[in-house]
């Protein structure tokens, strides 16, 4: 697609773009359906007030999961309001990156980050879409911090943030799911190399966890649907769809419990977690699930309200909790029968929107207290 048909498509597309992953995500979703208009200026408000405090961390979709030899850690914290400004725009929000050769954390001024899997590029968002602000997304080169920013449309800019972006597993891509002011959403696949665009025909995905989740092959990605009732309702599962870089769909299947409406999470090898419900009071039901059938091999539940971050290897995963632990947020390993396996807190003051995990590998000694 030419930079000139990219900006056209651009400058259809929604001032808003999705709302943020997780609880975040369906506490305003529901708000937004009933007041669209004038919601960017106030996400990072409403997030906090959603969440109480909140990191929003998940493994498929718009956060990832890039462990390997040496454990994990918490790459980046993303979109953390600055309670220095007033201004409650998330134009305003800055990130935490991890210095791999100091082992602490580093603020830039991005409102949102999400660093490749092998951690040499992050994908950088800043503005919040508005005249004053406008939104731009680019890949920033970690040793450098230069940024290579993606077109953009002549008068709004590119309609999202970098946390709608989702790095393949591979490196090579990153898909984006846009929603237009009028007509259907899409998802436009950038390439990293050349930043070409591909806006792929997909369905018109609006309701529940519409996160997109790359298959371990960097192939195609997936998404689960789901309906909602009414307002007050929470939403419920239908099916998870798996579509190719063309836009097609090639095969699916029905989510065996409605609650596990979450966006899905893969491993590396290609096992699947399922996890629901979102923004309901009450537990994580997380299900391991046949990637070719849904049926489900194991499921537990994680004391709620509770979020699933990924996978952690091929035997482990990674959640966030809310409330019932001392300190508000934390972070969790666990087992696949749900027990804890270690447990650790964001930095003092950071609530950020959303985490990306990487591999531990090669920090310092003194950033072991970060791993897991």
């Amino acid at each position: 697609m030419t930079d000139r048909l990219l900006r056209e498509t651009f400058e259809q597309l929604a001032d808003d773009g999705p709302p943020p992953p997780g609880l975040a995500r369906a506490a305003l979703a529901g708000a937004r359906r009933r007041r669209r208009a004038g919601f960017a200026a106030g996400v990072g408000v409403a997030v906090c007030a959603a969440l109480g405090a909140g990191v929003a961390v998940n493994g498929g979709g718009g956060n990832q999961v890039a462990s390997g030899p040496g454990g994990s850690v918490v790459a980046a914290y993303s979109g953390i309001r600055d309670p220095a400004v007033e201004d409650p725009s998330p134009a305003f929000d800055y990130s935490l990156l991890l210095d791999r050769e100091t082992g602490e954390y580093e603020r830039v001024p991005y409102r949102s980050v999400m660093p490749s899997p092998d951690g040499d590029q992050v994908l950088v968002g800043e503005g919040d879409n508005s005249v004053v602000h406008p939104t731009r997304v680019g890949i920033m080169d970690r040793d450098s911090k230069t940024v290579r920013w993606m077109p953009t449309g002549e008068r709004d800019g590119f309609p999202g943030n970098a946390g709608d972006g989702v790095w393949s597993p591979d490196g090579k891509r990153i898909a984006f799911r846009l929603v237009p002011k009028t007509g259907a959403v899409t998802v436009v696949v950038v390439d990293v190399a050349t930043l070409r665009t591909d806006v792929l025909p997909v369905p018109d995905f609006r309701q529940g966890d519409i996160r997109l989740a790359w298959t371990p092959d960097s192939a195609g990605f997936a998404i689960t649907t789901a309906t909602l009732a009414d307002e007050s309702a929470p939403y419920e599962a239908g099916e998870v769809q798996f579509y190719d870089l063309a836009g097609r769909l090639w095969r699916s299947f029905d989510v065996s419990d409605p609650k596990l409406c979450a966006a899905p999470a893969f491993s590396a090898d290609g096992r699947l977690a399922l996890s629901g419900p979102l923004g309901q009071p009450g537990d994580l039901s997380i299900a391991v699930a046949d990637p070719a059938t849904g049926a489900v091999r194991d499921r537990f539940d994680v004391t709620g309200p509770a979020e699933l971050v990924g996978w952690i290897g091929e035997d482990r995963l990674l959640v966030r909790t809310f409330e019932g632990r001392p300190g508000g947020v934390v972070i969790e390993t666990v087992d696949l029968a749900g027990r804890v396996i270690k447990s650790l807190t964001p930095p003092d003051g950071v609530f950020a929107q959303q985490i990306y995990v990487g591999s531990a590998a090669g920090l310092p000694d003194s950033a072991a207290d970060l791993t897991f």
